[in-house]
């Protein structure tokens, strides 16, 4: 598998923090479990990704195909989107730079920073 640029993880990132203050749905409905379960492991990842400088594209790949068949129906087709970039993005780096596939990853992100608590950190 071709090497994926650091900017793929960057574009996470970045959509991660930014979700943090994000607003909450209208939605009341609890969040899948298993759903946010996946959404926790997988900033774990990016986070230890981070700190050790090397991006495991298998293991990012294997907690977003937890996340999309956990996915609640609001964005189940948006982590379908992710995932299926996330697996192709080796091999078409435009995927890095399409607004589609970031829209969709934004939107996961958003769903799981805001229903799944990701960032409920208590203050020390």
């Amino acid at each position: 598998m071709a090497p994926v640029s650091s900017r793929w993880v960057g574009v996470a990132l970045v959509a991660l923090a930014l979700l943090a203050a994000g607003c909450s749905s209208a939605s009341k409905a609890a969040p899948p479990k298993a759903f946010c379960d996946a959404a926790n492991r997988y900033e774990g990842e990016l986070d230890h990704e981070q700190t050790v400088g090397k991006i495991n594209v298998a293991k990012q790949i294997s907690i977003v195909e937890q996340m999309a068949a956990n996915a609640p129906s609001s964005v189940r087709a948006d982590a379908q989107t992710f995932l299926t970039s996330l697996r192709k993005v080796g091999t078409d780096p435009h995927l890095r730079d399409n607004p589609a596939v970031e829209r969709a990853v934004n939107n996961v992100n958003r769903y799981a920073s805001n229903k799944c608590g990701l960032f409920n950190v208590p203050p020390d």
